[in-house]
């Protein structure tokens, strides 16, 4: 139990570390005026999550690469949720940075399987972003679906994409008939948490 509660807290302290990097980030970031409306997104949102995220990989008999995997992974992709929300607007530093040490661990240890997993569903998405015009995808949606790829492989994160796709469409014409642009980093993030619960075991 002391170890589950342990991982807990360090899986709250990465996703805190991601809203404080959001923070200086979407303070240098003009929103555009045909973005999404911000959403107002406590910061105990994510926390909490990722902190219940912790009790759950832990107590499925996570082992501890992949434990502090996700627990680095949470800095980004909470910064990467927090920054859609508030300025619908996914920067380059939530993805391309993690991108490129995954990369570099690729390159590394030759699993090349997580860079066609990545590129595989990089381009569904890029296809999608470039036919929207970066309305109905944007770039920045594109990278962290990348990113999502090359975390879970690519049969997982394809699911947990179209679990994301789904709610936010569900969502959207929920709130606004599905007439206007809304954040997707969060439901792309909320998918992968729960793709990290069931995925990982001992």
């Amino acid at each position: 139990m002391a170890a589950i509660l342990a991982w807990a807290f360090i899986y709250a302290c990465a996703a805190t570390c991601g809203v404080i990097a959001a923070d200086f980030v979407c303070a240098r970031i003009q929103r555009h005026d045909d973005g999404p409306a911000p959403v107002r997104l406590h910061p105990a949102v994510p926390i909490v999550l990722f902190a219940l995220l912790g009790v759950v990989v832990a107590a499925r008999g996570g082992n501890l690469a992949q434990l502090g995997t996700i627990a680095l992974l949470g800095v980004p992709l909470v910064g990467a949720w927090y920054s859609d929300a508030r300025t619908g607007i996914v920067p380059d530093a939530f993805t391309l940075a993690p991108l490129g040490i995954i990369a570099l661990g690729v390159l590394l240890h030759h699993t090349w399987w997580v860079a066609i997993s990545a590129f595989v569903v990089f381009a569904a998405f890029a296809l999608a972003a470039t036919f929207s015009r970066g309305r109905g995808m944007g770039w920045g949606d594109a990278k962290l679906a990348m990113l999502t790829g090359a975390a879970l492989g690519l049969q997982t994160s394809l699911l947990a994409l179209a679990v994301a796709c789904f709610a936010a469409t569900l969502v959207s014409v929920i709130r606004n008939k599905g007439t206007q642009p809304i954040a997707f980093a969060p439901y792309i993030v909320v998918a992968m948490l729960l793709a990290f619960g069931f995925s990982v075991h001992g």
